[in-house]
């Protein structure tokens, strides 16, 4: 079987203009998924002081949050809200197809369709305002001290987006919406890398940073990091998974040992951003 070339590019944040100086060879306009995975681990300990106490307390992935389902409505969702925590780590959600848009959904439910004209310039790290990724899958969580008795919320049916405008707060332009009762956006993306082997095989990871706008409903700091993402289509799909019981040390040095010797490929930095070929 043929190795196939592999290429990564990170980006911190802000953006920077320089990253044009990145070679053309490398250069890529990734296409939209036609399948694939977005998980998220999110920070207990970050998101704890937000609403003055709040966590994950319940998860439906593609199939349990199916939108067609009358008890799946908004407010049928909200009444499934557990109030005990939950662990935060490897929430899965499902690509949806691209323009696959979903008649019939229950009440408050806005399920996306990812768009065809979705794609990710891999030498800015650009989007287009049009397209979006949608995603199926819902998150519950309890805020037993948000005013005046507690609550449960929800958020889901996301859509990746990308809005150069959305740097002019210190974002990315790279973000993720809630589509559940009304669009808004969650978390902005930040710490950007991508990964990718062609135009139909890559990932898109970095940090989840909490949205001003979700900040300021929740009553806490905006663009605090909360969690990370990835999200991956053809041979990366899956990615992002973690394990919580950490590998033995003597396994990390063997592993780091064997990427030493197999990392021959040729490294550039580019004003902050650092984008390899192996």
């Amino acid at each position: 079987m043929p190795i196939l070339p592999f290429y990564r590019i990170r980006l911190g944040l802000p953006l920077v203009a320089a990253l044009a100086l990145s070679p053309n060879a490398m250069a890529l306009v990734l296409n939209a998924p036609n399948s694939g995975t977005f998980t998220m681990n999110l920070d207990t300990v970050a998101l704890a002081p937000y609403a003055g106490g709040y966590y994950l307390s319940t998860y439906w992935d593609a199939v349990a949050a199916d939108p067609t389902d009358p008890a799946n409505s908004g407010g049928g969702l909200v009444g499934q809200v557990a109030t005990a925590e939950i662990p935060a780590l490897n929430q899965t959600f499902a690509i949806t197809a691209i323009d696959g848009d979903i008649a019939g959904q229950a009440a408050q439910r806005f399920q996306q369709a990812t768009s065809a004209d979705f794609h990710i310039d891999t030498e800015n790290l650009a989007g287009g305002t049009a397209g979006q990724v949608g995603l199926a899958g819902v998150q519950g969580f309890f805020a037993p001290n948000y005013p005046p008795n507690g609550a449960g919320l929800v958020n889901g049916d996301f859509a990746v987006r990308f809005d150069a405008a959305r740097q002019n707060h210190g974002g990315s332009g790279w973000y993720l919406d809630n589509n559940i009762y009304f669009t808004m956006a969650v978390y902005d993306l930040s710490n950007l890398s991508i990964s990718w082997i062609d135009a139909d095989n890559w990932q898109f990871s970095g940090d989840l940073a909490m949205s001003p706008e979700n900040a300021g409903m929740l009553m806490g700091s905006a663009l605090t990091d909360v969690g990370d993402f990835c999200l991956g289509t053809g041979s990366f799909a899956g990615c992002g998974q973690v394990s919580a019981v950490p590998l033995p040390g003597a396994i990390w040095l063997f592993g780091t040992g064997l990427a030493v010797l197999g990392g021959k490929g040729r490294r550039m930095a580019i004003f902050g951003s650092e984008a390899s070929h192996v």
